[in-house]
């Protein structure tokens, strides 16, 4: 029997219990900052534009090599097999949320764009494969789950994300992540919304592109009309 200490989860499929490959190597790659800055001219000082528009990173590079094994040994035509078959998983389409064992809570948008690489070693195979990821990494639980079991003293913060609304109130939202983000909002009745200096009027409905975004750190929104609304956004850290 094998001892799996870890295993990633890849457009709903996982690398053990589907597929009975052990990750053997695995490297977390970290999203290179693009900084884009130009020379005020005639000095020695240069502008950043992170400072109007914030951070902008690159895409990360997730890393895996999987061990391909039997306890009785594999012959060369099952290890064909099993490489084609995780060929035929990891390879389709576009971007899937990829999970990973020992990063639990949390999910990247990765995609396969490289061709992988295997290595046949009589009765054991190696198959090393690159995945090109969004930059953050994306909590599943939304922002006001609050969950025990799952809360994280670090990087989460307890906060309510519904309210009631009959007149204007003021709230204050709290993006903890390191992007701004654009909540979805599900309202009843009728509220007007205000963040920053855009203001949005919404009625009963489910609203994803609405233009309003809330900032890094603390948001103060003010609400006004007659019904409820919630926020929902999941948080997104490097």
């Amino acid at each position: 029997m094998f001892t799996v200490d870890r295993s990633i989860n890849f457009d709903g499929l996982d690398s053990f219990s589907d597929f009975g490959v052990v990750v053997q190597t695995a490297s977390i790659g970290l999203p290179a900052k693009n900084k884009n800055r130009i020379q005020i001219p005639n000095t020695s000082i240069y502008y950043d534009y992170a400072t109007v528009f914030g951070d902008v990173y690159a895409e990360r590079t997730l890393e895996y090599t999987f061990l391909i094994c039997n306890i009785n040994a594999m012959t060369t035509e099952e290890l064909e097999h099993e490489k084609l078959q995780l060929a035929k998983w990891l390879m389709p389409g576009s971007q899937h949320e990829l999970r990973d064992s020992v990063i639990p809570n949390y999910h990247f948008t990765a995609e396969v764009q490289n061709g992988p690489e295997y290595t046949d070693n009589i009765d054991y195979g190696l198959f090393k494969v690159n995945f090109t990821c969004y930059p953050f990494r994306i909590r599943d639980g939304a922002e006001g789950d609050d969950i025990w079991d799952t809360f994280d003293f670090d990087n989460d913060v307890a906060q309510d994300t519904s309210f009631s609304v009959n007149g204007t109130i003021s709230i204050l939202l709290i993006n903890v992540g390191v992007q701004p983000v654009s909540p979805e909002l599900v309202v009843t009745g009728t509220v007007a919304v205000k963040i920053g200096e855009v203001s949005k009027t919404l009625i009963t409905g489910t609203y994803t592109d609405t233009g309003l975004v809330l900032a890094i750190g603390e948001n103060s929104v003010s609400l006004s009309g007659s019904g409820t609304i919630t926020f929902i956004w999941h948080k997104e850290l490097i």
